[in-house]
């Protein structure tokens, strides 16, 4: 079920809510998921996801402010007015403690609502995600900025494409890439843009040592923004263990990619928080 909810900033966001009760009108138990995209992505990030899971949990999904059918408030949104925003609709709509599932510049959005609402968080799934840009996306993301900035985001669907899909998803998924690529240059440049400063201004690894929700983490072999190893590294400073797993034939987007793999990995995690 999609519908709009309206934050304190004024943020209308878009949600994907899959509901509290199953087909069969039994209610559902453990606690819900609310997946929050990465940049350049929206709550239809998490569509097939939810669909695979929604007879045994709650899955919630939205467009960031300022993406998709989500509209900010008229001062231009930050880090911290993303997380005040989803943290509103956490507390106002939700009701109860969420596991935060963080896409990429998810997982900055998923740790700086750690530092800011722990109460309201259940659990915490990483995916392909760090705390900070690396510095070689750094410079990647910078470049990219600039030109969408100065000539739009007409035409940059192929061009992003090979950075975030693996190997074999570019040569026998065209159907994936080519709608990526489609919805990709639907996106408003200066919105796009700026969610790209956003991210890169972003440095949450003072907050890692702190967490002391349960984390697990999801990687995808190939992924060129967040490889495995430094995932690796990033987890292996949260204070308690975190469980890693690594889908093969998969880059930066495991849920398109690997749909079932993705969504079992997921499951696997949500099963050890009702033991």
């Amino acid at each position: 079920m999609g519908y709009s909810f309206t934050a304190r900033s004024g943020s209308v966001l878009h949600v994907e809510d899959s509901g509290a009760r199953n087909a069969a009108g039994e209610i559902l138990s453990g606690p819900p998921v609310l997946a929050l995209h990465g940049i350049g992505g929206g709550a239809y990030f998490f569509a097939g996801f939810s669909r695979r899971l929604r007879e045994r949990h709650r899955i919630l999904a939205l467009d960031l402010p300022g993406s998709g059918h989500s509209t900010s408030s008229p001062a231009a949104f930050t880090l911290d007015s993303w997380v005040a925003d989803i943290g509103d609709l956490v507390k106002d709509k939700v009701g109860e403690p969420v596991v935060l599932l963080g896409h990429s510049l998810g997982t900055i959005l998923a740790l700086k609502a750690w530092a800011t609402w722990p109460e309201n968080i259940r659990a915490l799934v990483f995916a392909c995600g760090l705390p900070k840009a690396r510095p070689n996306i750094h410079e990647r993301l910078t470049a990219r900025a600039e030109a969408i900035a100065r000539d739009g985001i007409a035409h940059w669907g192929p061009k992003v494409s090979p950075g975030v899909f693996a190997g074999r998803t570019l040569t026998e998924m065209p159907e994936v890439t080519g709608l990526f690529e489609r919805l990709f240059e639907e996106q408003k440049g200066p919105e796009y843009v700026r969610e790209i400063e956003v991210l890169l201004q972003a440095d949450l690894n003072a907050v890692v040592p702190r967490v002391t929700a349960p984390c697990a983490a999801i990687a995808g072999r190939e992924d060129s923004y967040a490889p495995p190893a430094a995932v690796g590294e990033f987890i292996a400073r949260l204070p308690g263990a975190c469980p890693i797993e690594v889908l093969e034939n998969c880059a930066h987007m495991p849920f398109l990619e690997d749909p079932a793999a993705f969504a079992a990995a997921v499951e696997r995690f949500l099963a050890t928080l009702r033991a």
